[in-house]
């Protein structure tokens, strides 16, 4: 999945609490594991200010992901890099299956992020006649291209179960706006109920 940027208006909302019963929402605890790219800039890593910029973003998706009742638990993975072998692929050490596997690097290629909009989202897909199997799943984010809001709206793709789904244009086109919508307004203090379809992945913990 890439990023759009989509512009709505209107509605403001509550707090932490649902509509009805004004109950607090159970907790969900989401395991990411942060992948910081040691090959970019000639395998020197991410500078300073490229990591100050994703802690900025996961902060901000932290804070508005807690509004809907999700929580983070996110591990720092070092010595991570990209296999470019005609693709770009991260070497299975450093993945996890029981997390959402965030790689930072300075720019993604053009095989994952060919809008340049500095995101990608991707779920697990079985072995192909062409393709090896994927248990993962993935987000990766090139700091170069993506904006403020471009890692909360990849992590939203994969708490719909968008990333469950086979991808088409116009699927993928329905889910940048629907997401964009929500994210707008759990940004303004309302809670999403949809964001919480992923409670029983397993990354998720209640």
């Amino acid at each position: 999945m890439t990023r759009r940027e989509m512009v709505f208006g209107a509605a403001a909302g509550t707090g932490f609490f649902t509509g009805r019963k004004a109950e607090p929402l159970k907790p969900i605890v989401i395991g990411v594991n942060a992948l910081l790219d040691q090959g970019a800039h000639s395998r020197n890593g991410l500078n300073k200010s490229e990591i100050a910029a994703f802690r900025r973003y996961q902060e901000r998706a932290r804070r508005e992901y807690a509004i809907s009742g999700i929580l983070f638990d996110v591990r720092i993975i070092e010595g991570a890099y990209l296999r470019t072998q005609g693709y770009s692929e991260i070497p299975g050490k450093f993945l996890a299956r029981g997390a959402i596997n965030l790689f930072v690097t300075e720019a993604l290629g053009y095989d994952i992020d060919r809008d340049r909009s500095g995101g990608c989202s991707v779920g697990p897909h079985p072995r192909g006649p062409r393709s090896a199997g994927d248990p993962y799943y993935k987000i990766f984010l090139g700091l170069k291209d993506a904006g403020e809001t471009t890692l909360r709206h990849e992590y939203a793709h994969h708490f719909t179960l968008d990333t469950l789904r086979n991808p088409t244009i116009a699927r993928n086109v329905w889910a940048d706006v629907r997401n964009e919508y929500w994210l707008w307004r759990q940004s303004r203090g309302i809670p999403i109920l949809q964001f919480r379809a992923c409670a029983h992945a397993a990354w998720a913990e209640i």
